[in-house]
């Protein structure tokens, strides 16, 4: 009789063990899907994205003026003058001995400002000074923005210092044509500035001559 129940228990693991492997398969079977693996997106990006940061109020100073009043004025000496138009009632403020600011006495910081250098000793091509000072604007600046680029003008925006948005015109004369450039002048201000400043540097630069040059008639 004890044979019996030994045969008795080796069926029936035989028919549990067939049981499990058959349930086993069919558990695998559903798993495997068909078709291509292909990667899951990401629920989000791995590198957050840098909100654009705010510029600075403008100051409110009424806008720079197309159609101001000019009048002569003589910078440098010797072989070095230059005389240009320059607006009435503006100061003329030395930045270095061949570097001046003028600016209408009463305006704010980061309202409007014009700048004139001699360059001349530089010996430099006004395509060289272009591209010099475009190099020079993306190593020191924020926020650049070429606006036009002419054979001896740039225009440009950036963010100042102070996070104020300037909006920047520039001009380049060869006064002895040497082919080198001689006076680099700029104007800065802002977006409501931009006529004004542009009516502005461009009476200045063609009205502007060097020593040798006969006298202007203001533009």
């Amino acid at each position: 009789m004890e044979w019996r129940g030994a045969a008795v228990l080796v069926a029936l693991l035989a028919v549990g063990a067939g049981s499990g492997f058959a349930a086993s398969a069919q558990t695998r079977d559903t798993s495997i899907g068909t078709g291509v693996a292909a990667p899951v997106p990401a629920a989000g990006p791995d590198m957050p994205i840098e909100a654009p940061r705010p510029y600075q109020p403008d100051p409110d100073d009424p806008p720079l003026e197309a159609g101001i009043a000019m009048r002569r004025e003589t910078l440098g000496s010797g072989k070095f003058e230059i005389t240009f138009p320059a607006p009435v009632g503006w100061s003329t403020n030395a930045n270095a001995t061949n570097e001046w600011k003028l600016k209408k006495p009463g305006t704010s910081n980061n309202s409007y400002v014009m700048r004139i250098e001699q360059i001349n000793s530089q010996d430099i091509t006004i395509e060289d000074a272009i591209n010099i000072r475009i190099e020079r604007l993306g190593a020191e600046q924020d926020d650049v923005s070429i606006k036009d680029r002419g054979a001896s003008s740039l225009e440009y925006t950036y963010r100042s210092n102070e996070g104020n948005k300037r909006h920047s015109f520039m001009r380049w004369l060869d006064l002895d044509q040497s082919g080198q450039a001689d006076v680099e002048i700029v104007v800065h201000g802002r977006e409501m500035d931009v006529p004004g400043s542009r009516a502005l540097i461009r009476r200045v630069a063609d009205g502007m001559r060097g020593a040798t040059a006969q006298a202007i008639e203001l533009p």
